[in-house]
Order: structure tokens, then sequence, then C-alpha cells
């Protein structure tokens, strides 16, 4: 079975070196706590990537946790890394502000199911087994369809934690620009 923890990334899943941790980030760790207490995973993964975090200067927390309790041996990161997302052929859209909505719908319905499934090709070994994976809350939605359609068992933990009310109502408001326009979402080789 497959947990899931839905989180902001920069809020919640990590944090800056040498910094203490914030409210939202003990709030996310608390959540991971509480599974690692009740649940046994063989398998903590994580959508983070080595190379983002010493860009960025962070640490993961999930990763403090795992040494913290003596099984950072079953920790893993699992997103794609700047040269396997061109691999995938993953792009992310920068356009001006009066496109955001389209622009991250186009990522959501094109560039989403990329990343998503090279997740499950990385937790393939394990899925016969519990893992505690925690991803940005704006793929919760994606990446359970895509769980649901293979077959794999699933539960959500938790999900928004450090997500702010208006990028909530931003990704609510690019959800219905999709619902509201299906024609500019029919060809899966845009």
């Amino acid at each position: 079975m497959v947990y899931l923890i839905g989180v902001d990334h920069k809020r919640a899943q990590r944090k800056k070196r040498g910094v203490n941790l914030t409210d939202c980030q003990r709030e996310f760790q608390s959540v991971v706590l509480s599974a690692i207490q009740s649940i046994d995973f063989s398998l903590l993964a994580e959508e983070d990537h080595p190379e983002f975090l010493s860009r960025d200067g962070a640490d993961s927390i999930l990763i403090d946790i795992a040494v913290a309790h003596r099984i950072e041996s079953r920790h893993r990161f699992i997103d794609p890394n700047d040269a396997e997302r061109e691999s995938i052929d993953y792009q992310r859209l920068n356009g001006p502000p009066d496109v955001e909505v389209q622009n991250m719908a186009h990522e959501i319905m094109y560039q989403f199911p990329k990343r998503e499934k090279f997740w499950l090709r990385k937790l393939q070994r394990s899925l016969d087994s519990n893992i505690l994976f925690v991803c940005g809350w704006g793929h919760i939605e994606s990446f359970t369809a895509l769980l649901a359609k293979k077959r794999v068992d699933y539960y959500v933990l938790a999900d928004k934690i450090g997500a702010s009310q208006s990028e909530i109502e931003f990704v609510d408001e690019v959800r219905k620009y999709i619902k509201d326009h299906p024609k500019d979402f029919n060809n899966p080789h845009r």
C-alpha cells in the first residue's frame, strides 16, 4: 500500500540548512512520525532529489527523521533530476502572468503524468509492501488516479501541508479551466 502525504515542498518538506524547523515543518514532522509509529514501512520515498536540495541549500526533513529512527536505509529520493527530466521530455512552461492558468493546466495535463509515471517505476519493486510517499500536494489528485488505474492500493494520510489559501485557490482555478476547456487537452502529443 502507498501511503501519501501531500506537502508544499519549501514550507513543509525541506528546511534551509542551519535553520530551526518552522511550525509548518514541525506539523509535517509530526505527521511522518505518527505514520512511522503506526505502520511498518519498507520504503520512505519523497519527491525531491539531492541535486535540488544542494542547489537550494536545503535539507530533507524526511531523511532527518529516518536517521533519527535508524531507518535511513529505507529512504529514497524518487524525483527525476535535471538529466532524467530531459530524458522523459519533462518541460515546464514559463510565460507572462496573463497565461499562468493555461501554463499550469498544461503542466498538470501533460507534464505531471511524465513525472508521476517515473515515480511509479521507482516505487515498483516495493509496491507489495507499505510505502510512505511524500509529494507535492498538487500531485495528490493525479497521482492517486494513476495508482487507481494501475490497481495499486493507496491511502492519503495528509494533504496540503504548508499550502497557502491563495495557492489552493489558484490550483482550483486551474482545475476548473481544465474541466471547462476539454478541447484544449485532447492532443496527448502536445
